[in-house]
C-alpha cells in the first residue's frame, strides 16, 4: 500500500494561500492560529478548520501546537470537526501505518501544551516504540531546529534533546514530522533530511515574520511487506 501524505505546519492564519496538492492524507503539525487569548484564538482556529474540512483530501489529521490555545483551553473541541482526526498525544492506525501525534513543546513563555524540558521525558516515554509515522509540533534537538538567541542573536538549536534520544534510540520511526521552528533571515529550517534511516520533516509554512514562504511537503509512504 502506498499513501501520498501532504505535511504542513505553522500556517498561522495563512492557510487559504497554500497551494493544495493531490494527496490521500493531509497532516497538520500545529499552529493554525496566532493570538494567545483563547477566545480570540478560537475565531482564527475556527476559520482554519472551516477551510481544512473542505479540502478534497480523504484523510485529515491535526496535531495542535503552542498557538492552538483555543483547543488547549477546550473552547474549540475535536468533536466539533468529526471529519478531522485530532491527535493530542495519542495514536491511530493509518491504512496499516502506526501513527502517533503529540502537541507538547519545551516551555517558552506561556502558550498551550508547553512543559518543562525535564518533564517532557515522561511524555516522550509514552510514545509507542512501534510508531512508524511520528508527528510532534516541536522538533528534536539538532534537526532543523535553529533560531537566533534573543540576546546574542547567535544561531542556536532549541529542539527537545530528550525527544532526539527517544526518536533515534528507542522509537526509530520511518518519518518524524514537525514544525514550530520557522525559516528566518539566514536560517532555513523547512525541508526534509534522512539520518540513519529516519526521514525528518520540518514543514513550517510561514517564516518568522508570518509570511507564507513554503507550501508543505508531499511524501509517498510505501508499506513494507514482512
Amino acid at each position: 500500500m502506498t499513501l501520498k501524505i501532504w505535511f504542513i505546519s505553522d500556517t498561522h492564519t495563512r492557510h487559504a494561500e497554500l497551494k493544495v496538492p493531490r494527496a490521500d492524507v493531509v497532516i497538520h503539525c500545529g499552529d493554525e492560529a496566532n493570538v494567545r487569548k483563547p477566545w480570540q484564538n478560537k475565531l482564527q482556529s475556527a476559520a482554519f478548520f472551516d477551510w481544512f474540512v473542505e479540502l478534497d483530501i480523504e484523510t485529515k489529521i491535526f496535531v495542535p501546537g503552542n498557538h492552538s490555545t483555543a483547543i488547549g483551553d477546550g473552547l474549540l473541541k475535536p468533536a466539533d470537526y468529526t471529519s478531522v482526526r485530532f491527535l493530542i498525544h495519542e495514536a491511530m492506525n493509518l491504512g496499516g501505518f502506526r501513527v502517533f501525534g503529540s502537541p507538547y513543546t519545551p516551555m517558552f513563555f506561556e502558550w498551550a501544551y508547553m512543559k518543562d524540558r525535564e518533564e517532557l521525558d515522561s511524555y516522550w516515554s509514552e510514545i509507542p516504540a512501534e510508531t512508524e509515522i511520528l508527528i510532534t509540533h516541536g522538533p528534536p534537538k539538532g534537526v532543523r531546529d535553529v533560531t537566533r538567541h534573543w540576546r546574542t542573536k547567535e544561531p542556536i538549536h532549541v529542539g527537545s534533546k530528550k525527544l532526539t534520544r527517544h526518536v533515534t534510540q528507542r522509537i526509530r520511526p520511518r518519518i518524524h514530522a514537525f514544525g514550530h521552528l520557522h525559516d528566518e533571515a539566514g536560517i532555513e529550517n523547512f525541508g526534509t533530511e534522512t539520518r540513519d534511516g529516519i526521514q525528518f520533516i520540518n514543514c513550517s509554512c510561514v517564516d518568522l515574520q508570518g509570511k507564507l514562504v513554503n507550501h508543505g511537503l508531499v511524501v509517498e509512504v510505501e508499506e513494507i511487506k514482512s
